[in-house]
């Protein structure tokens, strides 16, 4: 059965809430999703406990409004470590720079009106431009694969002070998205991500929902793995399917 798009304000802010209050990465009684309309776009503002709560408001927002508005997401993760600009901007940079797949890519800050190079790219690999505005990332620039521009923006949610991340990063030449395409990502990821054993997980993924499947040490090594998969930009929702056997 389709959805009916929401035809006023009212009816949107109630579609909102209803969406909201039954998916469970959302918890709005403690971090509460607000929601406004200007014009063509509906803007999505508030703390969000995660990476899952951020992605899911977006996700739930576009499903709603289809074409009528465009969806503006403006929420902020709650920060694990609090940090300033400055701090976030070399943390990224830090590990942008040690990160062996983005070693040919010109890595580039900017900061007000200044712009400054921290890594010279190869010819033809591409470029990342971060600026920082308070704790929201902004990436820019172009990148060879969409697997590129899916592991820089999970990258910035693995470091505690990241908000939020606006990825504009393009990718040159164009690739054609697919599920194998996130898979392939979200498989990246928990790779590179070393708080999860990836060996011994499974992964899957239909219509932008990530199936997760197999064993991990522990409860934390479980919601690392799952939040892995919402910071892979494309993934709608993550069924967690994962064993504790610790």
């Amino acid at each position: 059965m389709t959805q009916s798009v929401p035809t006023n304000a009212e009816e949107l802010k109630d579609a909102l809430s209803a969406a909201f209050e039954q998916d469970p990465w959302i918890n709005l009684h403690q971090f509460p999703v607000r929601s406004r309309l200007e014009g063509d776009r509906l803007i999505l503002e508030g703390q969000v406990k995660d990476v899952s709560a951020w992605r899911r408001s977006e996700v739930l927002a576009g499903h709603l409004v289809g074409t009528r508005w465009t969806v503006e997401n403006h929420l902020k993760r709650r920060p694990a470590e609090p940090m300033g600009d400055r701090e976030l901007r070399d943390e990224i940079i830090s590990a942008f720079c040690g990160e062996s797949s983005l070693a040919g890519i010109a890595l580039h800050t900017h900061t007000g009106s200044r712009t400054e190079t921290v890594q010279e790219g190869e010819s033809g690999t591409g470029r990342i431009m971060v600026a920082i505005e308070d704790g929201t990332v902004i990436l820019a620039g172009e990148v060879g694969s969409l697997s590129h521009r899916r592991l820089a923006e999970a990258m910035c949610w693995w470091i505690g002070g990241c908000e939020a991340v606006d990825n504009r990063l393009t990718v040159e030449p164009p690739e054609d998205d697919s599920d194998d395409e996130l898979n392939d990502a979200v498989r990246i990821v928990l790779e590179k991500d070393p708080t999860v054993l990836a060996d011994r997980l499974r992964v899957g993924t239909a219509a932008g929902i990530v199936h997760l499947d197999g064993t991990v040490a522990t409860r934390e090594e479980q919601r690392f793995a799952v939040l892995d998969c919402f910071a892979v930009p494309g993934t709608w929702d993550v069924n967690d399917r994962l064993e504790v056997v610790g």
